[in-house]
């Protein structure tokens, strides 16, 4: 990863993305979850970390990976469309998390109930949920080390003010803190380069509901490197004016555009100085 960013005052607005095309791209990234639960409810009793991720994450191409809230999603795909449109490859991090929960119910089905029991062993649940939980983290960690922008969607769903130290602001998600905290901490990398050679043409989820209030967590928010108002962000990726062209020449095209963001943010040149293409 090269740069974390976080997106400030996040709001609805008008968008040429309509509900349709969302739901067409939440379609198009069910495979992540069909993949995972044909793995994990094969009827083999051990379950294989590193197996898991492979079946689940085989791309090794992200370009964005893009945190948020769950109540964000339809916000986070329609940022993730604007990115496909010029040529970036981005990553949706609900397109794992929203089939969490109800994944963990079949597995704990198949696997947490014992023989002549009707309900689950406590004992049982806990070791699964929390197997599976990390290893789906630690393949999400894989995911932002290996892309080249990590963007947090700052809204009134993914941060609190905490209630009792003032202006302090805090986190209820545990995996937003969890990629938040990998993304603060992970070794930066140069960004990433691309051999010409051969571009001929370069020229041219359902919520429960539960009578009893939930518990609620709170961690204090990590800080990222680089923030950016919302307004801003969607300006920078409106001026990107490309006719069609070839899919690497489009991302490429696409990776000059983020060289552009970098130097808004007042990036480092001395960063900037690698060339991108060779």
């Amino acid at each position: 990863m090269f740069l974390d960013l976080k997106i400030e005052n996040v709001v609805a607005s008008d968008s040429e993305w309509s509900d349709s095309d969302v739901a067409s791209y939440k379609a198009k990234k069910d495979n992540i979850a069909i993949r995972l639960e044909e793995y994990l409810l094969n009827g083999n009793n051990l379950l294989d970390a590193e197996k898991i991720q492979q079946s689940v994450f085989p791309e090794t191409e992200i370009d964005v990976f893009i945190s948020h809230s769950h109540n964000d999603k339809d916000q986070a795909i329609r940022i993730a469309l604007s990115l496909e449109k010029i040529g970036l490859k981005p990553f949706v991090d609900s397109c794992v998390w929203g089939y969490a929960d109800d994944l963990l119910q079949k597995i704990d089905n198949k696997f947490c109930i014992p023989s002549g029991w009707k309900n689950y062993s406590y004992a049982l649940r806990n070791r699964t949920t929390t197997n599976v939980h990390l290893i789906l983290n630690a393949a999400l960690q894989q995911m932002i080390h290996r892309s080249e922008l990590f963007v947090f969607l700052g809204t009134e769903s993914s941060i609190k003010i905490d209630e009792y130290m003032s202006d302090k602001e805090r986190l209820s998600s545990p995996w937003i803190f969890s990629e938040l905290m990998f993304a603060q901490n992970v070794k930066r990398t140069e960004r990433k380069q691309f051999e010409l050679g051969g571009l001929e043409s370069y020229g041219k989820l359902n919520e429960a509901v539960f009578d009893n209030k939930p518990v609620e967590f709170r961690y204090l928010l990590p800080q990222s490197t680089y923030s950016m108002d919302y307004e801003q962000f969607i300006g920078w990726v409106s001026t990107y004016s490309q006719p069609d062209a070839h899919d690497s020449i489009r991302r490429i095209r696409g990776f000059e555009h983020i060289d552009k963001l970098y130097v808004e943010l007042g990036v480092d040149t001395k960063l900037l100085e690698a060339p991108r293409f060779r």
